[in-house]
């Protein structure tokens, strides 16, 4: 599928793709979870600088624990593939969402805004994060309504050198700050407000700002350029929404709101109905312009400009327009009284608003009111989850020690033990002297973990030694080994395991006593005995002195046979029936020594749960290299890699049923394939009478049919009309995009 290998993960679809690389949704095997893994692009995993910074960066993101934040679980590199791995979020992002609704409710977009505003706020005032990239597909909706920013692990800090690779600007066109496209190095908190202002403004009007035009033009306009007030798109969004992005919006950042603080003031202020506290920015001083009312000015307090005095050729409208300014005022002055009736009877804090968020229908059957498509009846009714707010909710000492409690899980699900405990042990928060047994406890629990953990490791390094002795038939040297440990106290845990291990291997030095004893039992039959040179036949008449006692057919003459005198197949013929781990570890060991490696994985595998899975995979290592070993020396294979090479797939190491999956996983351009089939030409020119040729036919046809379907034209698109109008069209799959 993806021709992409990262250990312990397994790759299921990607779902994003930006100029930081693409995302793909995967499961994390070790801890059976759907992950979202972000691979950075090579223009990034090229610049050593550019790959230690943004590494750095995450690592401080993935200390931060909070709702409104896609969590950062991991930051690694595996086969020059640079990538992190974050929380999925099984929703969708506000981009998409402004897509199928068009333009977002004001009451809506200022909770995202809200929820974003809360999050920053705490990945600024926590580690000094700034985002630098906020845009509507960095802010995603889970499927409970629970807004939350990702990326932030490929964010900075305050204290970053903020130089990209080639001298590229970071950030979106229609979001960045005109401080970003100046090339300013240092950042602030007030470049993640001016973006968020540009969100706002496209989640109610529907429009990015200055969508119109190339993104090299956007970024000057970012400096130099205007957007039309929000309400010459969308008439009847209020005024004080108006303000308040046009002051998020400010050129000049130390002109605008300074941080998030007074963001979050200015917001709750909105939400009450009332304007923006503070004067209003200059004539272009903000990047959104603000419309100046057509009413009389001195009736909407909107700016000091005086209106023009009537006519003096007109009399009669002199007298209309101050009967219409009397009526005016009278309004004014009412509307003025009941805003101030109002103000005092509504609470400390707004109530929390309700978000809509998009939902899938139910797979099958018939769409309900709630999954209609616009084709087939009414706007769709969607559900409204609250919204989680951590800003309004009231802190007790129960739920404080909740959230230290999961947050003590969060970092034990990530495997992150020595973090959660420094966590732990450093809170400072509200409550801390009355959570300190708890945290004490917590950070106990821990601790077990991590001698857990040390103690996992020691036992898959001690099995590891005790393998490679066993594989290279060093038998006593592996004895030896299990044996001190048996002694150490560190391996108590796996003492039965030991024991086990040490049974077969002290088994060892009795196989002679058991083959000894199928002889005791023929005692007065006569038999045939296969000898390293020849065979006898006679009659078994005692074992002593462990030798076997025999007489000859004629009963003429007695014949004493050693156990030395016995060939392999005797040997095994009397034994194998007993089903003795030993002997299979025997055999097996004896199989790879002879490379007969089908029938030592055959008798390794029975050589007892806690053994065989060690040799086995021991035995799987040594296959593997010998066959790519075989396989680079081999004139024909080496001349097929520049084949799959073309094919985008990496040929070491040399594995033929990677290969083959890759090319049955891997989607071709055109031009790939056109590349790959000259190349397959010129290979089968030299070497189609190869024997690596002939033994790899399926695989060398699979490669061709990839590319025969890469380079088929495309099939006609099916006209508008004749697409059936499916909920799904209106409802589509949700997914991660990031």
């Amino acid at each position: 599928m993806s021709g992409i290998h990262l250990t312990g993960f397994e790759l299921i679809a990607k779902i994003g793709e930006g100029g930081m690389g693409q995302v793909w949704k995967a499961r994390q095997l070790s801890l059976d979870r759907i992950v979202a893994i972000k691979l950075l692009s090579a223009r990034y995993s090229k610049d050593p600088e550019s790959v230690r910074q943004i590494f750095q960066e995450a690592r401080t993101a993935a200390k931060l624990k909070y709702p409104g934040i896609v969590q950062v679980y991991d930051a690694s590199e595996e086969n020059g593939n640079y990538y992190f791995v974050m929380e999925f979020v099984d929703g969708c992002n506000v981009g998409e969402w402004i897509k199928r609704k068009k333009v977002l409710s004001v009451t809506d977009a200022l909770v995202v805004a809200e929820s974003v505003v809360a999050a920053l706020d705490y990945a600024w005032r926590t580690a000094g994060l700034i985002h630098c990239d906020i845009k509507p597909e960095n802010l995603m909706v889970d499927q409970d309504g629970t807004i939350k920013v990702a990326d932030l692990g490929l964010s900075l800090t305050r204290d970053s050198d903020v130089s990209q690779p080639s001298d590229e600007i970071a950030g979106t066109p229609g979001y960045i700050s005109p401080e970003q496209v100046q090339g300013e190095r240092e950042l602030d908190c007030r470049t993640d407000i001016y973006a968020l202002g540009c969100c706002l403004y496209q989640m109610v009007t529907g429009r990015r700002p200055f969508m119109e035009l190339s993104d090299h033009e956007a970024m000057e306009a970012q400096i130099t350029s205007q957007v039309p007030d929000p309400r010459d798109i969308v008439p009847g969004i209020p005024l004080s929404v108006c303000c308040l992005i046009e002051r998020m919006m400010v050129k000049d950042r130390d002109k605008r709101l300074n941080d998030w603080e007074a963001v979050l003031a200015e917001l709750h202020r909105v939400q009450k109905g009332q304007l923006p506290s503070g004067a209003h920015p200059g004539p272009g001083e903000s990047t959104m312009q603000r419309k100046i009312s057509t009413k009389v000015v001195a009736t909407t307090g909107e700016t000091g400009a005086l209106p023009k005095a009537p006519s003096k050729e007109s009399p009669r409208m002199l007298v209309i327009l101050l009967l219409l300014a009397g009526a005016a005022l009278g309004l004014f002055l009412f509307s003025k009284k009941y805003e101030k009736n109002k103000a005092a009877s509504l609470p400390a804090e707004p109530a929390i608003p309700e978000v809509s968020v998009p939902v899938t229908p139910p797979p099958g059957g018939a769409p309900t009111d709630a999954t209609k498509s616009p084709g087939q009846g009414e706007e769709p009714i969607v559900p409204k989850p609250v919204v989680h707010h951590p800003v309004v909710k009231v802190q007790t000492l129960e739920s404080t020690l909740a959230e230290i409690k999961r947050t003590a899980d969060d970092f034990e699900a990530d495997g992150a033990f020595e973090e959660g405990i420094r966590w732990l042990e450093q809170y400072s928060g509200k409550f801390a002297r009355e959570t300190a047994s708890t945290r004490v406890s917590l950070a106990g629990a821990l601790r077990r973990k991590i001698d857990m953990r040390q103690e996992e490791g020691d036992w898959q390094a001690l099995m590891k030694d005790v393998t490679a002795s066993l594989i290279s038939a060093k038998y006593s040297s592996a004895r030896q080994r299990v044996e001190t440990a048996l002694k150490d106290l560190k391996c108590r845990k796996h003492r039965d395991e030991l024991v086990a291990v040490a049974g077969i291997l002290g088994g060892l030095g009795t196989l002679n006593d058991k083959l000894l004893e199928t002889f005791a039992a023929d005692a007065g039959k006569v038999v045939k005995i296969r000898m390293a040179r020849g065979e006898f036949t006679g009659q078994v008449v005692e074992v002593r002195d462990r030798m076997v006692v025999c007489k000859t057919p004629d009963a003429t003459a007695q014949v004493n046979i050693r156990l030395e005198d016995l060939s392999m197949a005797e040997r095994m013929a009397r034994l194998l029936p007993l089903e003795l781990p030993e002997l299979y570890l025997v055999k097996g060991v004896t199989a790879v020594a002879d490379k007969h490696y089908d029938e030592a994985l055959e008798n390794l595998g029975k050589t007892g749960p806690v053994l065989s899975p060690h040799l086995t995979r021991a035995v799987q290592e040594i296959m593997g290299k010998q066959r790519s070993d075989e396989l680079a020396s081999d004139s024909s294979c080496m001349a097929f890699t520049n084949v799959i090479t073309r094919a985008g797939i990496e040929p070491a190491p040399f594995d033929l049923q990677r290969w083959r999956k890759e090319v049955d996983e891997r989607q071709l351009t055109a031009e790939m394939a056109r590349s790959v089939d000259r190349a397959m030409e010129v290979f089968l020119r030299t070497h189609s009478q190869s024997t690596f040729a002939a033994n790899n036919t399926e695989l060398i046809l699979a490669l061709q049919k990839a590319c025969g379907l890469a380079i088929k034209p495309a099939p006609k698109p099916v006209p508008a009309e004749a697409q059936p109008d499916t909920a799904e069209q209106e409802y589509p799959s949700r997914r991660q995009s990031r």
